[in-house]
């Protein structure tokens, strides 16, 4: 009888160790909870974004000079990346690879060689259109107009 009544008249946790532990588990749990979400929202958040920095036509008496600066102001770095100039008469864009750029970074091109069914007239607007893509087959196009300078 005096091991019964030992057993029933000792308490279990106090009180206040039951809720410390109960806030701890509960701190606990917030934490990989919140690290888990963030974790999950940056990588849903990397996007692909570029900067038009310039795209010029330059025409002189001898020859006329593309050349093209893009930036790279996304959270991907870019696998590569193209400036098509559609000159007047042509089929086929004027084609400056820029090639891959990290995030942060700019690469520039440029070129003298125009298609040989194509012309520029200074004044002219002409379309652009910038392309870039990044490793994971995301696409980024972006278009604009500028005019030729001689």
């Amino acid at each position: 009888m005096r091991l019964r009544r030992r057993a029933f008249g000792r308490k279990a946790v106090s009180p206040l160790l039951a809720t410390i532990i109960l806030i701890a588990i509960t701190v606990a749990a917030g934490l990989v909870i919140y690290n888990l979400f963030f974790s999950t929202a940056g990588t849903i958040s990397s996007q692909l974004n570029i900067q038009i920095i310039s795209v010029d036509i330059v025409k002189t008496s001898t020859t006329t000079l593309v050349s093209a600066t893009i930036k790279n102001t996304g959270n991907k770095p870019i696998s590569s990346c193209h400036v098509y100039v559609y000159v007047d008469g042509t089929t086929t864009p004027v084609d400056l690879d820029l090639g891959s750029i990290d995030v942060g970074q700019s690469r520039s091109s440029s070129t003298t060689t125009l298609p040989t069914e194509g012309s520029v007239t200074v004044g002219k607007s002409y379309p652009v259109r910038v392309v870039a893509m990044a490793a994971d087959n995301s696409r980024l196009e972006k278009s604009l107009t500028i005019s030729c300078t001689g």
